[in-house]
């Protein structure tokens, strides 16, 4: 039998499905959500698929930044430390990944993946409608001093094919009219020409379509997974509110609930949960045509369809994922003070928060583990939507490997 299930119905649990039906596994997917991409970190993201700015987190400028970051100085964000030795174990590897070469080789890592998968999205946005946008992006910068940083990195980048331009403040705005109405002073902008956009939400909900229709794929939602089973080291069940179900082949895409689901069958998964937050407006005419990144305040700006999607903030440290009033009113001011012309601020706001799957290393976690038949395809942090078709391809090869 070429049965798999699929543990999680986001970005990365429904390419993962996709993938494996494509290589002719009969595929079930399960998630606690009443569909697709509701929960997690899938529903409200930022929209940008960023395949040229993959930028590791953990940099030696924030390792610099750090005590700021601590005291919860910088708005945009902030760390809690807690004595959880998982925080701690994560933590210190975070720090290791701070170096200088460790952060190049982790960004190129993610990078080669981008790539992969810009391919992917562009063919699959010929089969479903997701509000797909290939338009570029800019990245902006406040000083000249990041503005040479990011042309030395993309310099390095532009090796692997990413194909970024370092532009001056009126190039920057030639490229993008909306930056005239830019509400703090900019010196340049990095171009990603590569770079694209879309609604994941809408990615998500039309992809099950075409599993259910073209591929038979079974979805088992408001199905919360509780644990794993295993018979002599090999996946033998999946435990659910429900009730438990046998399998002998199972993918885990289950975001920053990946890894308490892996503890129940003895796996330990360096993971840890980063909060961001997202609002979405109605667009007006200055909104920007190409996806916006403000490198200062660490916040983007995409538009997906006639709406504007503004999403920022990273919270690490102990987190329920609960919605925290006065975080998301500071990415509200913030996104006003920047692009105070791009949105209906005054109209309707779509609030939405969820928690980023964060390795040390900022690459994801795919292939099999210790138990046989158990495989992963998880650890994506804020890069699971661009990430996400080629890590499902890769996963799929793994899966079919060992069929």
């Amino acid at each position: 039998m070429r049965d798999v299930i699929v543990l999680g119905a986001g970005v990365v649990g429904m390419t993962s499905a996709y993938a494996l039906a494509r290589k002719g596994f009969a595929v079930t997917v399960i998630d606690a959500a009443s569909a697709p991409a509701e929960g997690g970190a899938s529903f409200g993201n930022g929209a940008q698929l960023s395949y040229s700015y993959t930028d590791a987190m953990a940099s030696p400028s924030m390792v610099v930044n750090l005590p700021k970051y601590l005291l919860g100085c910088d708005p945009a964000l902030r760390i809690a430390l807690t004595p959880s030795p998982r925080f701690m174990s994560w933590g210190l590897r975070f720090l290791a990944n701070a170096t200088r070469s460790s952060f190049e080789r982790n960004t190129i890592e993610v990078l080669k993946l981008a790539m992969e998968s810009r391919t992917g999205f562009a063919e699959l946005s010929e089969r479903i409608e997701f509000d797909y946008r290939s338009t570029g992006k800019l990245n902006v910068y406040s000083s000249h001093e990041s503005l040479r940083n990011a042309e030395a990195l993309s310099v390095l980048k532009n090796h692997y094919g990413a194909g970024q331009v370092i532009l001056t403040r009126d190039q920057a705005i030639a490229r993008d009219p909306a930056l005239a109405h830019y509400g703090h002073p900019f010196v340049g902008a990095l171009w990603s020409p590569f770079d694209a956009a879309g609604d994941s939400s809408l990615f998500c909900r039309n992809l099950r379509s075409l599993l259910e229709n073209d591929y038979g794929v079974r979805f088992m939602l408001q199905t919360k997974v509780e644990r794993l089973g295993t018979r002599a080291g090999i996946i033998a069940a999946v435990g659910t509110a429900v009730g438990e179900l046998s399998c002998t082949r199972a993918v885990i895409a289950l975001g920053a609930w990946t890894a308490p689901i892996a503890r129940t069958v003895g796996i330990s998964l360096p993971i840890w949960p980063v909060q961001g937050y997202s609002l979405t407006i109605p667009a007006t005419a200055l909104a920007p045509v190409a996806s916006i990144t403000d490198t200062a305040r660490k916040m983007v700006f995409c538009r997906i369809g006639d709406r504007l999607r503004i999403a920022g903030l990273a919270d690490i440290g102990p987190s329920s994922g609960e919605f925290k009033q006065e975080r998301f009113r500071t990415l509200l001011d913030t996104a006003k003070g920047i692009f105070p012309k791009a949105g209906d601020y005054d109209g309707e706001v779509n609030a939405w928060t969820g928690l980023r799957p964060m390795t040390p290393n900022s690459q994801p976690i795919v292939g099999s583990s210790k138990v046989g038949g158990l495989f992963l395809n998880c650890g994506h942090g804020s890069l699971g939507w661009t990430l996400s078709m080629a890590t499902a391809s890769r996963l799929a090869e793994v899966v079919s490997a060992s069929a």
